[in-house]
């Protein structure tokens, strides 16, 4: 028991940690703290669908508001409000909109309360357009007076008309003037703080029981590790001039780049395939089970090529209608691709050197490379990273390194059989 400690001792980190962060996440993504609260109805009797309020499409439109849709002032805080949480529901003839208060709260919003008050009265109005005929409603333009005297003009909606200020201001304000607040049974931190002792609690036992159980199972190669390894051919490191130079050569053997190409067709094909994750528009995809196999067979330097023509071809053949082609995501693609080559070309595959490669490859490609060019792409804001990305890159560590080393365990005695791989790797496979 003792060895089998000692060897997993960095999956019990791994899986601990992986779970404490998971209880902080979820709560702190999804749990409902006081909120901000707008009552309000319409002059005019519409069938409104009242998801409509809490659709991203329609909030981005009211960040990207220059100008107030009520009075025609320019407005330059909207665009840093960050909705994390916002619940709409149609009541008896009117409607009524929660957001989290902290949506409120980013540094570069001067007048919190008066940004709220706005950017939800907008978010009324961006909504109810898609409802009205716009023609029944015409802009108008009023003039009015600088503070040193000038006059400006400015345009207001005449669809703003629609809103019934009267309704709003008795039962959206307090005495201050200030929107209602809505206070949760349960405190967001309180929540937080019990997830995240629920999480490590999980972690710790969950960690403990993997490699106590499975360690066994793979005991028996703990004793026999230097067999496995000769330098030669199957290596403990990469850091072995005849490594790279045998993983150079696979690109001369017709054999395995056949087969390496059939597996960059089927990860083209699961491109096709995008599982939805929960989190915004990452999506759970299946090329990271052939990507891995087509590493394990020809090493890092095929494996560069494999990543750059996945991303490649993979945007061209599905996602060039999405936007223009950003070389950032090649990147991460032959990164993800070299740092797999890396773990599993000639040499033992373990549970550990799985979870070894998805730590890199979610948190330095996925989360900064990717992300950074996700924000550069679709005009995310920073927060987005932090907010949706690493929560995503965290929750799937441990089932993509499961996924990964289930697959390799079962591909590598075939793929040692038809001399694919070393017949070594195929005896080595081992939890650690």
């Amino acid at each position: 028991m003792g060895k089998v400690l000692k060897k997993g001792w960095f999956v019990i980190v791994v899986v601990f940690l992986t779970f404490t962060l998971l209880g902080f996440f979820i709560p702190w993504t999804f749990a409902k703290g006081s909120g901000r609260v707008i009552k309000f109805k319409y002059t005019t009797k519409l069938d409104i669908d009242v998801y409509d309020f809490e659709r991203d499409e329609n909030i981005n439109k009211v960040k990207e508001l220059k100008y107030s849709m009520y009075t025609g002032n320019s407005v330059s805080t909207y665009q840093y409000v960050n909705i994390k949480k916002i619940e709409a529901k149609e009541m008896n003839g009117y409607y009524q909109i929660t957001v989290n208060t902290d949506a409120f709260d980013d540094s570069k919003i001067t007048n919190k309360e008066s940004t709220a008050k706005g950017f939800m009265r907008n978010l009324t109005l961006v909504v109810v357009e898609k409802y009205v005929n716009l023609d029944d409603y015409p802009d108008k333009t009023e003039t009015k007076k600088a503070k040193d005297g000038s006059t400006y003009e400015v345009t207001i909606k005449g669809v703003s008309t629609l809103f019934d200020v009267d309704f709003y201001e008795a039962n959206s304000l307090d005495e201050s003037g200030n929107l209602l607040i809505a206070e949760t049974k349960y405190k967001r931190s309180d929540m937080i703080a019990l997830g995240t002792s629920i999480g490590a609690s999980v972690g710790l036992i969950l960690g403990f029981t993997l490699v106590l159980v499975l360690g066994h199972k793979f005991s028996d190669k703990l004793e026999r590790e230097e067999e496995i390894f000769d330098n030669e051919t199957v290596f403990k490191t990469p850091f072995h001039k005849k490594y790279w130079v045998l993983s150079a050569k696979e690109l001369k053997s017709v054999r395995k780049m056949v087969i390496m190409a059939l597996l960059l067709a089927l990860t083209l094909v699961s491109k096709l395939l995008v599982l939805p994750s929960g989190f915004g528009t990452l999506g759970f995809r299946f090329g990271l089970i052939f990507l891995s196999v087509a590493a394990m067979i020809g090493g890092p330097i095929p494996a560069l090529l494999i990543g750059a023509l996945s991303d490649i071809l993979g945007f061209f053949l599905f996602e060039s209608g999405s936007g223009a082609f950003n070389p950032i995501f090649t990147l991460s693609a032959m990164l993800s691709c070299f740092i797999y080559g890396l773990c599993f070309y000639r040499t033992n595959i373990s549970f550990t050197k799985c979870l070894i490669a998805r730590i890199f490859v979610n948190f330095i490609c996925n989360f900064l490379i990717e992300g950074f060019g996700q924000i550069m792409v679709y005009n995310y804001k920073f927060s987005w990273l932090y907010l949706t990305s690493l929560p995503k890159q965290v929750a799937y560590l441990i089932p993509q390194s499961i996924i990964i080393f289930i697959v390799l365990i079962t591909v590598a005695p075939i793929a040692a059989d038809t001399n694919f791989i070393d017949e070594k790797i195929k005896k080595g496979i081992s939890l650690f």
